[in-house]
């Protein structure tokens, strides 16, 4: 036999070793995963898979039952609603005893001679929970050999300290921001306030607030809302006069209309006398034959021109009239809109400066927590930083639920509540020792422990 058919010979035969190592560990793995579902006691809100299985020698075949391959989740009750089969108590039971009993009963109901082959998998763990002094407090899927160190870890582990000196500092300087642009904000709408009552009262000046007494003549911010409130006063002002000025002008001359209008129509009320004087002697002498007849339409031409007249000047003098009838509104009206304009304007100002006041006292709040209490919680935390986290798991058996103490390496059922606690160095000198659970009939959670750890969380 030659070299090279050596090598290739210790070459297969290494590979037959390593194939055959990889089965036996992949078989190993399966049979522990197997077996710890095998020894799982099923309970509420567990969720399986079955199968179901039948050899037909008849037609040398195997058979599936489709009607029961789908996914089950056990009721709050601990029944599973099957076809065929109807509602089945699971509660306590393996997946093994659960696959066995399901075979034994489909024989009985469907009148078999041997049972059919049924399997269980459990494919979602009902839960445990988690709560305390943890990154992520919760609900998790629980699996079976969980520990409380590995519970911790799906919580998170120690919740992170959201605080720091550079996000003091910098909650602290916006908070002064928002401080001094509230305070600012307060001091210009305070004078808002002052210049609009003045303009309701129609004052000459502006009364201000007594807290801007002295402070005034100064360069601050509140010289600076006191100049441009009066500004806006003055403004505001002399346009209400300018208009009102306006109306009354137009109000005056009307009436000098009005009165020459009266004045015209006294002539024309004395030369239409003396036409009509005139016209009755003329019509005398017409009937006597001592006129001619032109010279009495004349007069009654005449007579009907002044009449026109007269109505025309009647008709002005009711138009003018009316336009100063009209002047007088328009000033009513200015003085209403004036009025209301600036009642609005006070109650919009008002309404932000009872918010303003809010703001500016949880402002305050903020930047006392930020300055005082926050160092004082972060000196705290760095203190409690390397204390060990005290666990505690919540676990209900029978009718009764304890609350225990436990250790680190001590086994999670499902539905306990592990419960974390960061203590602080005087409570970590006098801590007491883990204690183990007391046993529990089976693995199953009832619903009520369930309902503990909501309320827990809630």
């Amino acid at each position: 036999m030659t070299g090279r058919s050596i090598r290739v010979g210790l070459a297969i035969l290494a590979f037959c070793l390593a194939t055959l190592h990889v089965a036996s560990v992949g078989a190993a793995e399966a049979g522990a995963n197997t077996s710890a579902q095998a020894d799982y006691k099923l309970g509420p809100q567990d969720k399986v898979r079955i199968n179901v299985y039948e050899w037909r020698p008849s037609r040398d075949e195997i058979y599936e039952w489709t009607a029961f391959k789908a996914e089950y989740t056990v009721n709050p009750s601990g029944y599973l609603s099957l076809p065929l089969l109807g509602d089945v108590s699971v509660k306590g039971m393996s997946t093994t005893e659960l696959a066995h009993d399901l075979g034994e009963r489909l024989k009985d109901r469907m009148g078999l001679l041997e049972s059919p082959d049924a399997t269980v998998e459990v494919v979602e763990f009902r839960p445990f929970y988690i709560v305390g002094a943890v990154e992520k407090p919760g609900e998790y899927p629980y699996r079976p050999g969980l520990t409380v160190l590995e519970a911790y870890a799906i919580g998170g582990g120690k919740p992170r300290s959201t605080l720091g000196s550079a996000r003091l500092e910098r909650e602290a300087i916006t908070t002064r921001g928002d401080l001094n642009a509230y305070v600012l904000e307060t001091q210009s709408l305070l004078a808002r306030m002052a210049r609009l009552q003045a303009e309701l009262s129609d004052a000459s000046e502006i009364s201000w607030p007594p807290q801007f007494k002295g402070r005034m003549d100064s360069t601050g911010s509140i010289a600076n809302a006191v100049k441009q409130e009066k500004l806006v006063f003055d403004m505001r002002r002399d346009a209400y006069k300018t208009q009102v000025s306006s109306i009354e002008q137009l109000r005056t001359f009307l009436e000098q209309e009005v009165s020459s209008l009266e004045d015209q129509l006294k002539v024309h009320s004395v030369e239409g006398d003396t036409i009509k004087t005139e016209y009755d002697m003329v019509k005398k002498l017409y009937a006597k034959g001592l006129t001619a007849a032109p010279r009495k339409l004349a007069l009654q031409r005449n007579m009907a021109q002044v009449d026109g007249e007269r109505l025309r000047l009647e008709a002005s003098l009711m138009r003018a009239r009316q336009e100063i009838s009209k002047t007088k509104i328009s000033i009513v009206d200015l003085q209403a809109k004036r009025s209301s304009d600036i009642s609005t304007e006070m109650q919009k100002a008002q309404a932000r400066l009872d918010e303003l006041k809010g703001r500016t006292e949880t402002s305050k709040n903020l930047l006392y927590e930020t300055e005082i209490l926050a160092p004082q919680s972060l000196a705290s935390d760095e203190n409690a930083k390397t204390m060990q986290p005290i666990f505690k798991i919540l676990r209900r058996g029978g009718t009764l639920s304890s609350e225990q103490v436990v250790s680190q390496d001590t086994a999670v059922n499902p539905g306990d509540t592990v419960m974390v606690e960061q203590p602080s160095r005087e409570s970590q000198l006098g801590a007491p020792a883990a204690a183990p659970l007391p046993p529990v009939a089976s693995q199953a959670t009832p619903t009520a422990s369930v309902e503990i750890s909501s309320e827990r969380l809630r």
